[in-house]
Parts: structure tokens; sequence; C-alpha cells
């Protein structure tokens, strides 16, 4: 079977071990984006159906405005955004440029969960041809426009992306005598490739596949629309006020902070907000990820295995060398219910090892590097595993961006 397949509606890869989960395209929710499923993976539609949420509110601002008199004295454009996490912070940053200076509310710190602990890789037209083609280029040329124009280091620079099969190694095997690592550098691999990997396929070069650091990016948009005028206060958020079918505010630790516009961006703790509003009851999955230290850099070759572990779990694990020499590998599924506090959030200590044996079976160079970062997160899932963008409906001022999985690093910024 060959492994760089890839989704006929999403183009999201797809291993010949998940075949049988193929994608779909569902009919829309009702007030809300459509999408496909692949997976447990979700991935919005094309930007003609997709609402841009930043656009949606200051377009309502504008509206608002216009229509009281321009001899009233204007009240503050009042927006809150629930989340700090690269969606959030994002939003922000967005109203900040067109001059709408939001409050952002977030429980712990920015990007404390999923898009502090995220791979960040990206691709241009890996979903040509479906319904996501126009917004995945949009999102590509976007997060180039912010590593140009945010004058912080967010980690980002193009790659290259092979897709292969790996096993443990056998026992007493050493790097230069498995069967993958003469074929490994007749396919064109990088020599730190030197493990039990075999099948190896091209599926991006450096003109249509980029990485970035998602913790520093989410810091680095949140920096950038404070400069503007955003605020970020950390609290809990309590409850949505409305009176009759509009949003008047947000309860923060027991206080209420006004609000003309309200953004649900909390990421897999957006179904918090079904008590308060219309909205889908979003909840979590958990999968495990390590940042290893090797001693030598590592070149910029991302890599989407298809690999059983020596337990015999069939895991799905992704291996990005970052430009600051580390290395995230992730792709280990826990399941466990989503807790209410993201600074809760422990990886399972097997979880960690399955990820640092798949380190250890792919490369020599990462076989005895220094475990730096062992953890967890919860991707964002909606019910029906489709993502959750735009205005919530009934209700004037309420909007919600959430519910992407793992793409809400790759598709944001449209």
């Amino acid at each position: 079977m060959q492994l760089a397949v890839r989704c006929s509606c999403c183009g999201l890869p797809s291993s010949a071990s998940i075949r049988q989960k193929w994608c779909r395209v569902t009919a829309p929710r009702k007030g809300f984006t459509r999408g496909c499923r692949h997976n447990g993976s979700t991935t919005p539609v094309s930007a003609v159906f997709h609402p841009q949420v930043g656009k949606q509110i200051a377009q309502f601002m504008q509206t608002k405005a216009s229509a009281q008199s321009a001899a009233v004295a204007q009240p503050p454009k009042r927006v809150v955004i629930c989340g700090a996490g690269i969606i959030g912070s994002a939003i922000a940053y967005y109203l900040a440029v067109k001059g709408v200076a939001a409050t952002v509310v977030e429980r712990a710190s920015v990007a404390c969960a999923s898009s502090g602990k995220a791979g960040g890789f990206l691709a241009l037209d890996w979903q040509d041809g479906g319904a996501t083609g126009a917004l995945g280029r949009l999102s590509f040329k976007l997060h180039q426009e912010l590593a140009d124009s945010l004058g912080q280091d967010i980690g980002y620079r193009r790659v290259q992306t092979l897709s292969a099969a790996a096993a443990p190694a056998k026992k007493g095997a050493t790097h230069s005598n498995t069967r993958g690592s003469q074929p490994n550098r007749r396919a064109g691999a990088p020599a730190w490739l030197d493990g039990s990997v075999s099948r190896i396929k091209p599926m991006g070069d450096e003109s249509s596949t980029a990485q970035v650091h998602p913790q520093k990016l989410s810091q680095a948009l949140m920096d950038a629309a404070q400069q503007k005028g955003a605020q970020l206060r950390i609290g809990e958020v309590q409850n949505i006020t409305t009176s009759g079918k509009k949003v008047t505010g947000v309860v923060v630790d027991g206080e209420e902070v006004e609000a003309d516009a309200v953004v649900i961006a909390m990421g897999p703790w957006s179904g918090q907000a079904a008590k308060w509003l219309p909205v889908p009851d979003i909840t979590g999955q958990k999968y495990a990820s390590i940042v290893l230290r090797p001693e030598e850099d590592i070149s910029n070759h991302m890599l989407f295995l298809s690999y059983k572990t020596s337990s015999g779990q069939s895991i799905e694990p992704e291996v990005y060398p970052r430009p600051d020499g580390s290395v995230y590998i992730c792709g280990s599924p826990e399941y466990i219910a989503l807790p209410n506090d993201p600074k809760t959030i422990q990886a399972d200590p097997s979880s960690i090892e399955d990820l640092k044996e798949v380190a250890r079976s792919v490369s020599s160079k990462l076989a005895d590097a220094p475990l730096e970062v062992g953890q967890s997160c919860f991707l964002p899932l909606s019910p029906d595993g489709l993502p959750v963008m735009g205005r919530v409906p009934g209700v004037q001022g309420a909007y919600i961006a959430s519910g992407m999985s793992s793409l809400h690093v790759a598709q944001f910024a449209a």
C-alpha cells in the first residue's frame, strides 16, 4: 500500500492504516459552516463559505456606529474575546489592525493549552481540489506575511516533507545496519534518518510546506495586539450575559465586563459556552507530544509516519525538527475526559515512552537526545467533527471560533 495518499475532500495526508476512515463531506449545521471529517480531524470549507470572525466583528461595529447620530458621542467599541490561544490572539490582532481594541480573557496564560503544545506544520496545496483549497492557500500566504511583519522570532521557515513507515528497531540492531538506512539514502532522505524506516515518499518541498512555532506565534500576535490597544485579562469566564437577543457582557471572576460583541475561542473549553449561548457542545481529544534537544542540528525534513509500537499499538506520529535545534514529536492519543483547568493536564507516561521509542527507531541522532518536554493537550472537537466558526445564530454580537482539531494552527490566519 502507498502511504502518501491524500483525502479527496480536505487534502489531508491519509496513510494506509486509516483508509477505512475516509473523509466525507457533511451537510451544513444550521447557522454554522460545513466541512469534512477526516479520521477525527476537521477542516472548515473554502473562503466562500467560511465566516471570517474578525472581519465580521469589525463590520458589525462599523454598522452599529454608522447607525448612530453623528452628533452623539460614540461609545467605545467593546469586544471581549474569551480565550488567548492562537485563534483568540489572532482575532485580537486583526481587530486591532482594524482599529478595534479588544479585551482578551484567558484563564491561565497565552497559548497555555493546545496552541502552545501544537506542532505548527503548514501546507500550501494539500487541500487543492477540495472545499478548503482557497482557505488553505490564503492561510499559507498569511503565515508568511505574519513572519515578515510581526518583528519577532516565531519559528517560521519553509520545509521538506516526507511520509514513511517505521517500526521499533530489532533487538541488537544498530542504526547503521537496519534495512532502512541504505534505501533511505537512495530515496533522497536526510542522513539523520538512519533508523528502521522504509517506504519513504515525498509529500512537499520548500515551495509548498512550512512550519511555525505556535506558542511563539500566539505570543507575538498578542504582543502586537496589545501594542495597538488590546488588553489581556487573566481570569475565568463564568457567564455570557445577554439582554433580549443581544450580548451585553462577560462575567470574569464575578465581575461583569461590558461588551457589544463576544467571541468564544476557548478551544476544547468552548463547550462551556453552551450553558449561556446556543452553541454546540465542543470538547477535546487528548494527544501527547515531546520535545527533544539533539546535540547536532537536524535538517528541515518533516516526517509523517505510520508506526506500530513495541506494545502493538498503531499510531501515526509526526516528527518536526525546528529552527531552534529542538525536535517536536507528536501523535500518541490518550482517552480521558477534558479537565476543567488546563493547568492540570498531564501526559500519560506510557504515551511519552511511545514517542521516545519513535525517536530511537527513526534516528541515531534522536536516540539519546535529552527530553526537554513531555506534555499533552486536548484538540478541540465539535460533536459532529465539523469546525464551528462565525456568528452564533439568534444572538446579536455573539461569535464562536473553535472545533478545528489539529488544523487550528494551519488555518487560523484566514
